[in-house]
């Protein structure tokens, strides 16, 4: 049998992307082996497929207080099992898988359009959608494609190199590529993020506002790609052919390995977190004997942080220890994170993923979150939480003020 979680949150988000048809076959199997351990999992598994018994718990969750509820998922302590709108069978586990992802997202395990019901029918007058799946591909010739308007099957063909869709995800087959050589580019706007699987194999999962350029097959001695914003690699191993990634201020080298890296040109560090494997990080402006003492070697777990204040003579490039993998790449898996997160950063992700533009009104004291959403969830349910720590908001067209 399959390891799993005993953390309800990553049960909750197996289950949400099951229920969205978007589980990998590990994640499958993870979710199978928590279904088979207990009685208690089968029983919530099925409850949470009936839709007569979804009907009875939405009823149950209006009667009780949702701000409440808010406040103790913030402060990350379990409510008192009384207050527990669910059948008397369910064990306390069960209950937090519900409580553990917001009162105001419980619903993306079941249906996202009866959230109004659980706030007391309360209606929204504007609110924003969530981001998507999709990009543009750039092909060498300048030609664009806007991926997530298009129907699967071969798209391209560049120098024998086969571009297909599938699924919404780009699949490159260079085994009929020729010699010459050819650099696609892959962007993301606002409000998208994409996967794609390089002519090598390796799998790259884009945030939003962010992009890759890769050659349509990978020739000589290395795999070279260069990338602007937040983007998670899965290397294919090739000893013979080192992979390298490079970003405005920073160059990472590995073999065979998976890391995210986080280059956001608004954000004040630029950051690369290896899960597994072994990298190389060096400042792009390092050189000669400076570059032998600067650069850094990962191991699992520790994220290299490059200042972007210091001048790019003098790069300053430290190494942290004991991360959260979790945290760095929740992204990527369909959640927002905010744990020890502080409110300027949480309105950076926010202006990503939902394309907006954040203004402040005054000075906003620079709040520190906890707790963890999903973000396949529109913003003003976003919102709603993150105003239990009293921040106030005020959404205006495309604009979100902050109060």
């Amino acid at each position: 049998m399959a390891p799993f979680s005993n953390d309800p949150f990553d049960i909750a988000t197996l289950i949400s992307r099951s229920r969205q048809g978007a589980l990998s076959a590990a994640e499958q199997a993870e979710l199978d082996a928590w279904i088979a351990a207990s009685d208690e999992h089968r029983q919530l598994w099925d409850e949470l497929n009936n839709k007569d018994a979804q009907q009875r718990n939405v009823q149950a969750m209006a009667q009780f207080d949702e701000t409440a509820a808010l406040e103790r998922f913030l402060s990350g302590k379990p409510a008192p099992r009384k207050v527990f709108p669910m059948r008397a069978r369910w064990q306390w586990a069960a209950a937090v898988l519900v409580l553990a992802i917001g009162v105001s997202s419980y619903f993306f395990l079941i249906q996202p359009n009866n959230i109004s019901r659980l706030t007391g029918s309360k209606t929204t007058v504007q609110d924003i959608p969530p981001g998507k799946n999709g990009a543009i591909l750039t092909l060498a010739d300048g030609t664009q494609l806007v991926l997530d308007t298009m129907a699967n099957g071969t798209i391209a063909n560049q120098h024998g190199t086969e571009i297909s869709l599938k699924d919404n995800e780009l699949v490159y087959d260079a085994t009929a590529a020729t010699g010459e050589t050819a650099r696609n580019t892959i962007t993301t706007p606002k409000g998208r993020q994409y996967h794609v699987t390089l002519p090598d194999g390796t799998e790259v999962w884009l945030n939003a506002a962010s992009s890759i350029e890769y050659p349509v097959a990978f020739k000589g001695e290395e795999r070279r790609v260069k990338i602007s914003g937040e983007v998670y690699f899965d290397v294919t191993n090739r000893s013979w052919q080192p992979f390298v990634v490079e970003t405005g201020d920073m160059k990472v080298e590995v073999l065979g390995t998976s890391f995210n890296i986080n280059a956001y040109a608004n954000e004040q560090t630029t950051q690369t977190t290896l899960l597994t494997g072994a990298v190389k990080v060096t400042p792009a402006h390092a050189s000669g004997a400076d570059k032998k003492i600067r650069y850094k070697i990962l191991v699992p777990g520790q994220t290299a942080i490059l200042s972007k204040t210091d001048t790019p003579a003098e790069p300053s490039l430290t190494v942290t220890e004991s991360i959260d993998p979790g945290k760095i790449t929740a992204w990527k898996n369909g959640l927002f994170n905010f744990d020890g997160v502080d409110l300027f950063s949480i309105m950076r992700q926010l202006e990503r993923w939902y394309n907006i533009d954040v203004q402040y009104v005054g000075k906003p004291e620079n709040v520190i979150f906890k707790g963890k959403m999903h973000r396949n969830t529109n913003l003003s349910d976003v919102l709603k939480v993150l105003e239990t720590m009293d921040v106030n908001f005020e959404l205006k067209g495309n604009t979100l003020y902050v109060k």
